[in-house]
C-alpha cells in the first residue's frame, strides 16, 4: 500500500511539472514586465530640478523648487542614498544640465526671472559661475552629443524659444530651430539625434514628437496620445521613455509608435528622469520620491 501511494504521488508531480501551463502544456516562465519601484528619498519635496548621470552608477541633482523657493543644493551619490555634496553659486530652478567628461554644466534657469548663467560643477560638487549664454533661458532641455552640449527651447523671459543651441563659451551657435517656441519639453538624445517630446507652446501643451539631426530641419516622427508638458524624457536601449503625470510612455524612435510602459502610483509634475546603469531613475516631480524604472 505504501509503495502504491508513493508511486501515485510521483506520477502527480511529474504530470504537474515546475511552473506547468496546464494539461499537456509545456513549462512556462513568469513574464517580467516593466517595473517601477521606490528606491530612495530626497531631503525635501522638489520639482523643476536638473539631473545628470555620473560615472559608477551615480546621480547628480542640481537646484530645483521647494514650495515657492529656488534652492542651491547639489545632491549626488547612488540613487538609493543621495547626499548634499555642494551648493550652486545662486539658487535656481528650471535650469538644464549636461555632463561633458568630468564636468557638469548647468545652463540658465532662474529664481524670479530667466537668467543666462552657466555654472560649472565638478563631479565632487564644487561649483562656480562659468560665463553666460547668448540669451536668458529657463524651462529648457539639455543633452550631450559628441562631447558638446546642446540646449533645446526654453523661455527667454519675453518669448518661447525655438532655437537648439550648441553651447560654446561666448560663442553659442544655433544648429536648428523647432517649428514653434517650446518650453517644458522632454529632451533626450540617442546617438547624434536629439528628440523633443511634448512641451508647452503658445498654443498650449503639445502632442508632437520631433527628431532633430544636427543642422537639419526637425522631423516630426510621432504623436502623443494626449498633450503633455512638464514631463521628463530619457533614452534606454534605443527606446525613449517619457515620464508624465501618472504614466510612463514608451516611444519607438524608428516608427514613432507610443505605448504605455508603466503607470505611476503618484502624480508627478516637472520630475527628473535620468538613465543610470540599467534603469531610469525618476526623482522629485513635486515629491521627495526617488524611483527606479526598469523597462
Amino acid at each position: 500500500m505504501g509503495r502504491t501511494i508513493l508511486a501515485l504521488a510521483t506520477l502527480a508531480l511529474l504530470g504537474a511539472g515546475c511552473g506547468a501551463a496546464g494539461e499537456n502544456g509545456p513549462p512556462t516562465t513568469p513574464v517580467v514586465g516593466p517595473k517601477v519601484a521606490r528606491v530612495g528619498s530626497l531631503p525635501r519635496a522638489i520639482s523643476k530640478a536638473a539631473a545628470v548621470a555620473l560615472p559608477g552608477g551615480k546621480l547628480m541633482i542640481l537646484g530645483g523648487l521647494v514650495g515657492n523657493d529656488s534652492i542651491d543644493t547639489i545632491l549626488a551619490g547612488a540613487p538609493t542614498k543621495l547626499r548634499v555634496v555642494g551648493h550652486l553659486p545662486q539658487p535656481t530652478h528650471d535650469a538644464a544640465a549636461a555632463r561633458l567628461g568630468r564636468t557638469v554644466y548647468l545652463f540658465g534657469g532662474g529664481a524670479a526671472t530667466s537668467t543666462a548663467t552657466v555654472v560649472r560643477v565638478s563631479l565632487s560638487g564644487g561649483a562656480a559661475n562659468a560665463g553666460t549664454l547668448i540669451e536668458p533661458l529657463s524651462d529648457l532641455g539639455a543633452v550631450a552629443v559628441g562631447g558638446k552640449a546642446y540646449l533645446v527651447g526654453g523661455y527667454t523671459g519675453t518669448e518661447y524659444a525655438t532655437a537648439i543651441l550648441r553651447y560654446a563659451p561666448a560663442n553659442d551657435t544655433v544648429v536648428a530651430r523647432l517649428p514653434q517656441g517650446t518650453r517644458y519639453a522632454g529632451v533626450a538624445a540617442i546617438g547624434r539625434t536629439i528628440y523633443v517630446v511634448g512641451g508647452l507652446t503658445t498654443s498650449g501643451e503639445s502632442r508632437a514628437i520631433y527628431a532633430v539631426q544636427l543642422r537639419k530641419k526637425p522631423k516630426r516622427i510621432g504623436t502623443l496620445p494626449r498633450p503633455e508638458a512638464h514631463g521628463a524624457l530619457a533614452a534606454f536601449n534605443g527606446t525613449l521613455y517619457y515620464v508624465g503625470r501618472r504614466t510612463i510612455l514608451a516611444i519607438d524612435p524608428r516608427s514613432g509608435k507610443v505605448t504605455i510602459a508603466a503607470r505611476l502610483k503618484v502624480s508627478l509634475s516637472d520630475p527628473t528622469a535620468t538613465t543610470v546603469g540599467n534603469a531610469i531613475v525618476i526623482a522629485g516631480g513635486g515629491t521627495n520620491g526617488i524611483w527606479s524604472f526598469t523597462p
